[in-house]
């Protein structure tokens, strides 16, 4: 937990929209993503995760869709990505979305009704991707096991919209500030409970 506590404290912020985006290197690769912080990441979220109860690791393929990678391929489980842009492939499903940056439609292929699946996000700031991605996979008919998430900004509550629109919690491995000049690490996750850091 020490490198990713590292990767998303005391980290610059930058004004996008009227938000505050932390550069860290897990996500923006500044200035590299190392070795042992990729294996920390899915160290912890694999601890937090009802692995046995899915078959498929499902991600978003912008900044955190490697990490879903990662976690798939080091626990044996196959692998869908929802996209932005449209695949054409048939069978491919849609859904409107509207995040803290930016909005458009999200696809998803590769995954069959029924399926039991764990959703694997990045960072929750206001909630939209993960709400989006939610209903994508609810109107596709996959069994939503679990969505983990590494980090959420508290000041945007974005978990807590998630849970009230769709019904479904998210566990994060920490919660961070984005108020003023630096990113902080306020609560870590410790044994399913939260620790002040």
């Amino acid at each position: 937990m020490k490198e990713i506590i590292k990767a998303f404290d005391k980290q610059p912020l930058i004004k996008i929209e009227d938000r505050n985006y932390i550069i860290n290197p897990l996500l923006d690769h500044a200035p590299e993503t190392g070795y042992k912080l990729m294996r920390d990441v899915v160290i912890e979220l694999t601890k937090i995760t009802e692995l046995a109860r899915a078959n498929k690791i499902v991600g978003e393929e912008d900044r955190g869709g490697y990490i879903a990678a990662l976690m798939a391929y080091k626990n044996k489980k196959s692998l869908a990505m929802v996209k932005w842009n449209p695949g054409g492939l048939k069978g491919d499903l849609s859904i409107n979305f509207r995040n803290a940056y930016t909005n458009g439609k999200m696809y998803v292929h590769g995954i069959k009704k029924g399926e039991d699946v764990i959703l694997v996000e990045d960072i929750v700031d206001s909630g939209g991707t993960l709400i989006a991605m939610i209903n994508l996979l609810k109107k596709s008919g996959v069994n939503i096991r679990d969505v983990v998430a590494i980090a959420e900004k508290i000041e945007y509550a974005g978990c807590r919209r998630i849970k009230e629109e769709t019904g479904v919690s998210v566990k994060c491995l920490l919660r961070v500030s984005c108020a003023g000049d630096r990113s902080s690490v306020v609560s870590v996750l410790k044994n399913n409970r939260w620790e002040k850091f």
